[in-house]
């Protein structure tokens, strides 16, 4: 197994693992994603060239994180804010593990690789945003391990995408039931 930088050849087997954890459409552009000179994606895969899982994290720009967070967050604790006034705010977006592997241990590594190039990239502080629905697997242990502490839940996060019919959320029932889990972690 190895984590290594996402090139062309990854698109579809990217788009399908999306598939698999978030549902369809959800993440259908990983070549456009990864073409942004802010962000990082990276894969993990056998020698085989079976897709284990990837994850996706950018330095946000200077003051972008209300943006980011579409608005729905005033409360923002005094570091990211800082952070965000720099430039220096790196924010994990994309954790997906194909169910083989979920258990294993290699969303950890993912995140922890994701990390550290986001850290190389110039961040100083990061939050990590998690889907949390019916399906979504706990997270708050993952996370404490690494160091990182909760900062908020935004209920319905994705709603307005989801009814809208943008991408079909593998938890999705009659309506949204997801929530978006953000965490938050200094690094200097």
């Amino acid at each position: 197994m190895r984590i290594e930088r996402y090139a062309p050849t990854w698109h579809s087997k990217v788009i399908a693992l999306a598939k698999e954890a978030f549902g369809e459409g959800y993440f259908s552009k990983p070549g456009e994603i990864a073409g942004d000179p802010d962000t990082i994606m990276l894969v993990s895969n056998e020698t085989d060239g079976s897709l284990l899982g990837l994850v996706q994290g950018r330095l946000l720009p200077e003051n972008a994180l209300a943006e980011y967070l579409e608005h729905k967050v005033s409360d923002v604790p005094d570091e990211v804010a800082a952070a965000d006034r720099d430039g220096a705010l790196g924010v994990i977006e994309i954790v997906a593990v194909a169910e083989s592997q979920r258990g294993t241990g290699l969303g950890t590594r993912l995140i922890s690789s994701m990390h550290d190039a986001l850290i190389g990239h110039g961040a100083d502080k990061l939050i990590v945003s998690f889907k949390h629905g019916p399906s979504a697997s706990r997270v708050d242990g993952l996370m404490k391990k690494l160091g990182f502490e909760p900062w908020t839940r935004l209920p319905s996060y994705w709603q307005a995408e989801c009814d809208a019919g943008e991408f079909k959320c593998v938890d999705r029932t009659d309506h949204c039931t997801c929530e978006a889990l953000l965490y938050r972690k200094s690094v200097y």
